[in-house]
């Protein structure tokens, strides 16, 4: 069994064999140009500034002042689209929640790298025998422990320090809500109501609102604050690309986790904490391999909160739809003392009477609360309860929304560590340098071969002909090479979707939901065009916003909740088959069952470094199974046989 130690000058020679650049220098990548850390800090650094773009747009535009229709003069509301039609408005606000949910995902993954990279640092490393035996762990076995599994919940995991404690996750969970509800706010629709009476058909413009704009990228900003804080204070460990595998390698290297003898067919249920366990060496009883594995649900206890979480969400929006119902029967003409705020919306104690069509419509079920203008013919000026009452009432309904789609990542990747794991027993093996996002598959694939596409692309508009080799030759030779290099991008890529469909289905959900959430819950700008007695206009005025809430599309949303609600229980339960022990991430786990991983590779090796699993020997009547860098080297499972055994005194590992 060869292990890493054994290759002393393996990085001399990866870097007396690295590619030579002309002047006679190893080229250097972008990934030897820069760390994983400092990309990650590059990319936070470029969503701060884009927050802080956004916040000072918003903040030149509150200062300016605009005329709708003609000669309603208006504060903080900017016409962009007149005589617009309502979906122009849809459009536009989909573009701002695509900016909002591409700036928080990427901060996200910041802060979720240096959150599981903080807990992974504050483990304690694994101690021979920590207790006695038959006496009790240590009190603070909890807090040793640190962190279990590969996949926890970012705003819903703390660390013991202040950057990633407590504190700071609840701080990002409220920014979160509010540049999700700041997002929905931004683009406004602007009604101008024409005719005698304002009874005839409104005309449809399309606004952006200041003070959202704001708050978005002051929630922005802040975000990645506390990533940066997160990513300063994580310790010495940066865990790179967030790969399970790597890091369980890591652990063992750095004593942090013990690998385990005569655990090779023990899964994540039948792994004892070695912290918590009086004697984690004691030699446990070997077992018959199973034809099923627990679910995801059994294994990891942030997959079945998620899934409660997710299930949770239908009642609590069906009621909403309830109240909205019975609002807009009993309380639709209700007008505070003031005069300034009073409720619209159109009620009908029949359901069928009203439209059930799924963008909302003049028919729709509807409650909503106008906030009218003080002087609607002069310059105009809202209550000062409007905005805040606006954003309170949006986040409070929201919350529930975002907080649970995003902990619903839980179960996608816990269930995508399992699937990278459970590839050790197919013909392709387990990669041990696996990514577990798109865009850091994708970053992988630029950084590895920017240089041969540079190349070709210069090759092929300054193409100089070699006349010590044939045409015909350069020519096949140049197309070998594209033909190669798209090779290895359809694998890599076809990899990519095999690994990642959960994670695009949860993504596709969560814009739905939102989208769905932007359709309940409008925000309208209205105004008056009322007609001179010839029959012209007489100019317009401001006469004030309308926060309308539609029972037809929150039910429509409870559908959705309901049939994602159905799918992610699903794949919370599946067991996966197959005798391979289900891990789903332990790290412990994964320590016991892989008892050796692949050689150091030299920098200029690109063939990718994979583990296979299966049955390794057989003596006195116990089996053991275990991994291989080399497929040939493991064997098929014997179903009836017993397994707890070792292969030979090199155990517990060739991690170091």
């Amino acid at each position: 069994m060869s292990s890493i130690s054994d290759k002393p000058n393996a990085e001399h020679v990866a870097e007396s064999k690295a590619p030579m650049s002309s002047d006679g220098k190893p080229k250097a990548g972008l990934k030897r140009i820069f760390s994983e850390k400092s990309l990650a800090l590059v990319k936070l650094s470029g969503c701060m500034v884009a927050a802080v773009a956004i916040m000072a747009a918003g903040v030149v535009l509150s200062t300016s002042t605009n005329r709708v229709a003609g000669s309603a003069t208006v504060h903080s509301i900017i016409p962009v689209l007149s005589s617009s039609k309502h979906r122009y408005a849809t459009a536009m606000s989909s573009v701002f929640a695509f900016i909002t949910t591409f700036i928080t995902k990427t901060i996200g993954s910041v802060h979720s790298t240096a959150l599981r990279s903080t807990l992974i640092n504050e483990r304690h490393p694994s101690p021979q025998i920590e207790t006695p035996p038959n006496t009790s762990p240590p009190p603070n076995a909890k807090h040793r422990r640190g962190i279990e599994f590969n996949t926890n919940s970012r705003l819903f995991a703390a660390a013991t320090g202040w950057a990633n404690g407590q504190l700071m996750n609840a701080l990002m969970a409220l920014l979160l809500v509010i540049s999700y509800a700041a997002s929905g706010l931004i683009v406004m629709p602007l009604q101008i109501l024409e005719g005698p009476n304002f009874s005839g058909i409104p005309k449809n413009e399309t606004g952006l609102t200041a003070p959202p704009i704001i708050l978005l990228g002051l929630s922005l900003f802040l975000q990645g604050v506390i990533a940066l804080f997160g990513a300063s204070d994580c310790g010495p460990y940066w865990t790179e690309g967030g790969d399970m595998l790597a890091t369980t390698k890591k652990e063992i290297v750095d004593g942090r986790l013990l690998p385990r003898p005569h655990r090779c067919m023990r899964n994540v249920l039948n792994t004892s904490d070695p912290i918590t366990t009086p004697d984690p060496l004691t030699k446990p009883y070997p077992l018959k391999p199973s034809k099923f594995q627990p679910s995801a649900w059994s294994a990891n206890p942030s997959v079945e909160r998620a899934v409660i979480a997710m299930w949770a969400l239908i009642p609590f929006y069906a009621i909403w739809g309830a109240i909205i119902y019975a609002l807009s029967v009993y309380v639709s003409t209700a007008v505070s003392k003031s005069g300034g705020i009073s409720s619209v919306g159109i009620g009908s104690e029949k359901l069928p009477e009203f439209s059930w069509a799924f963008v909302p419509n003049f028919n729709t079920q509807s409650f909503g609360v106008a906030y009218t203008t003080t002087h609607a013919k002069e310059e105009a000026s809202l209550p000062s309860a409007t905005w805040p009452s606006i954003f309170l009432v949006l986040m409070v309904i929201q919350s529930g929304l975002t907080l649970a789609l995003n902990y619903c990542e839980a179960i996608i990747n816990t269930t995508q560590d399992e699937h990278v794991w459970r590839r050790a027993v197919g013909p392709e093996g387990a990669s041990t340098l696996e990514k577990s996002s798109p865009m850091q598959v994708a970053w992988d694939l630029v950084s590895s071969s920017w240089e041969s596409v540079s190349s070709l692309v210069t090759k092929l508009f300054h193409w100089t002909p070699n006349t010590s080799r044939p045409i015909g030759s350069q020519a096949t030779s140049w197309r070998i090479r594209v033909a190669t290099l798209l090779h290895g991008l359809q694998r890599r890529v076809s990899r990519l979707v095999s690994s990642n469909w959960r994670s695009v289905c949860l993504s596709a959900t969560t814009s739905i939901c939102h989208w769905l959430f932007g359709q309940s819950f409008q925000v309208t700008a209205v105004f008056a065009q009322p007609p001179q007695v010839t029959g012209t206009a007489d100019g317009s005025y401001f006469i004030g916003i309308e926060v309308i809430a539609h029972c037809a599309q929150v039910w429509y949303l409870c559908a959705v909740l309901i049939a994602s609600a159905i799918v992610t229980t699903f794949i919370a339960n599946h067991k996966p088959s197959g005798p391979l022990p289900a891990a789903y991430g332990h790290f412990q786990t994964l320590a016991d069952l892989i008892d050796e991983w692949p050689p150091k590779k030299l920098e200029s090796d690109k063939s990718p470094s994979v583990l296979y699993w299966g049955h390794k020997s057989d003596k006195g009547g116990v089996c053991h199974a275990g991994t291989s860098p080399d497929k040939s080297l493991v064997q098929p499972i014997d179903m009836e046989g017993m397994y707890g055994g070792e292969l030979d005194p090199e155990w517990p590992s060739t991690a170091g």
